[in-house]
């Protein structure tokens, strides 16, 4: 499988590939971030603007790592559209194991059948 992330750098739409498979370092990374992100929403008062500002900072890192820093972390942090957050939120999704939601919609299809 293919992914493809495009960032708007100096201006000009950028696309940046990678075709391997999320790695075991992938996977652990998208691990933690979740960690941060169940224990960001779970406290008392629920997250700050500071929890999201570094919420903002660790997807980024994890997407300039994932693509094998063919971008930085400010580069996705200023370049990429809600199209290409989504983007790294299914591949963070994918590596966590969690399925396509349309995927879930067939397989519940087929199952009807």
């Amino acid at each position: 499988m293919a992914y493809e992330v495009k960032l708007i750098i100096n201006g000009k739409k950028e696309p940046f590939k990678r075709t391997e498979p999320p790695f075991l370092k992938e996977i652990t990374r998208a691990l933690v971030l979740q960690q941060h992100q169940v224990r960001m929403y779970g406290k008392n008062g629920g997250p700050t603007d500071k929890d999201f500002d570094n919420n903002s900072k660790e997807i980024a890192k994890f997407a300039s790592q994932f693509f094998k820093d063919q971008f930085t972390q400010e580069d996705f942090l200023n370049g990429a559209d809600g199209e290409n957050v989504t983007v790294i939120s299914n591949i963070i999704d994918q590596c966590l194991g969690v399925k396509n939601p349309d995927d879930i919609d067939i397989d519940k299809s087929k199952a009807k059948k």
